[in-house]
């Protein structure tokens, strides 16, 4: 028997011991999601989770009312994911980030744009550490943040998430999120997935997931630079690629970007996650894919480790291939490990659950936590004088609109 246990060895150690034990089935659960409604979908959610699960969406905790019932909806789903587990494997939870947690009593902030106006990278360091340890109260160490798009075409109909158009600015107040929301602490840890990579705004006509054609340069010095900072600087752990087509090629299924670039050049060593059904579009939107199962083989193997929201490529058939010897197990390998080291490194293994009602109500909506989010607002807010452009008149003086 291995010592993947053994809390005292590295997360890589812990997870490469485990890794030995696991079948290829239980593998593929581990790059797997799931996305929880309602109570009503309990039975459908045991019969997807037969083997352990790796990521859980806990977009649903939207529509609850109260905090004991997101705590209690995090516990039961982690009891299902540890016990269907053949090695008690936890999930992880994910929750996007960008505003606050999305659960009652979180505390709110402004847009990405609205930040960027404040030009105030310490502000939003605090503001990440918020988010994370808001999230982190109620079992959720996957924070879908920060959003680092660089936005050049007000025609893209998702600007307000972003920092804005300049790359400098993004970098600095990601980097700061990524550090403030990955801060360590006892317990729990937290991984932002920064996103969208790469240049998902600069798709043709500003219109939704259309193709980008991007130079060399202008990838590395505009683009990538708000992910290279959060890289270097703040160790982000996290990233999940856009649904676009990148210079006629999906970026889901890049080894190029995946892995040459974002690995070996720009020296990320976290886990990738796809988009939700990002990995199905390889099949049925940019048709690089006959069926999909080699959708998922075609992400796998360039360097995509989850798919999210529930598993529609890492399927079944992909499993059989790679137990049969017809595709690389390296490949699954790889990725299987990454998630598992994540897990290992968030501390999932010693301290699944989301805390206690008593405990997660000293955490969620605290005064200073909401003076953090009144400054935010202030700062957030730009002031424009009216030189006669806008269609606007003094009531005061009709003659004179400033």
């Amino acid at each position: 028997m291995n010592n993947y246990k053994d809390a005292s060895l590295s997360a890589e150690e812990r997870a490469n011991l485990l890794l030995l034990d696991m079948s290829v089935p239980e593998k593929m659960a581990q790059l797997q999601g799931l996305i929880f409604m309602s109570l009503q979908n309990i039975d459908s959610l045991r019969e997807r989770c037969l083997l352990g699960i790796g990521s859980i969406s806990c977009l649903q905790m939207t529509m609850t009312e109260t905090v004991q019932e997101c705590l209690d909806t995090q516990v039961m789903l982690q009891k299902i994911a540890i016990e269907s587990s053949p090695h008690g494997i936890p999930a992880i939870f994910h929750m996007e980030g960008l505003c606050g947690a999305y659960v009652p009593n979180a505390v709110s902030f402004p847009s990405g744009l609205g930040r960027a106006s404040s030009f105030d990278p310490e502000l939003e360091e605090k503001i990440g550490n918020v988010v994370g340890k808001e999230e982190r109260a109620i079992g959720i160490t996957h924070a879908f943040a920060p959003v680092l798009d660089i936005n050049r075409d007000p025609r893209m109909g998702r600007v307000g998430e972003t920092y804005g158009e300049d790359a400098t600015l993004s970098a600095a107040l990601g980097a700061k999120y990524v550090k403030g929301c990955q801060q360590e602490s006892s317990g729990r840890k937290t991984d932002c997935v920064a996103k969208h990579f790469l240049g998902f705004h600069l798709s043709k006509g500003g219109i939704h997931t259309a193709d980008c054609e991007i130079s060399g340069q202008a990838l590395r010095e505009t683009y990538a630079k708000p992910f290279q900072a959060a890289i270097t600087n703040s160790g982000l752990r996290g990233i999940m690629p856009c649904y676009n087509v990148i210079n006629g090629e999906p970026i889901s299924s890049s080894k190029e970007l995946l892995s040459e670039f974002l690995r070996d050049e720009m020296g990320f060593d976290g886990v990738v996650v796809s988009d939700y059904d990002a990995i199905k579009h390889l099949h049925t939107v940019q048709k690089t894919a006959e069926n999909l199962k080699t959708a998922g083989l075609q992400a796998l193997a360039a360097g995509m480790d989850l798919e999210l929201p529930i598993a529609v490529c890492y399927n079944e058939e992909l499993s059989e291939m790679f137990s049969k010897g017809d595709a690389d197990i390296d490949v699954l390998d790889r990725a299987c490990l990454r998630v598992l080291a994540a897990k290992f490194r968030m501390g999932l293994f010693e301290n699944p659950f989301a805390a206690s009602e008593s405990d997660a109500l000293k955490i969620l909506g605290t005064d200073e936590s909401k003076e953090i989010s009144l400054l935010s607002a202030k700062e957030s807010l730009v002031l424009l004088r009216n030189d006669g452009v806008l269609p606007i008149k003094n009531p005061k003086n009709p003659k004179n609109p400033k």
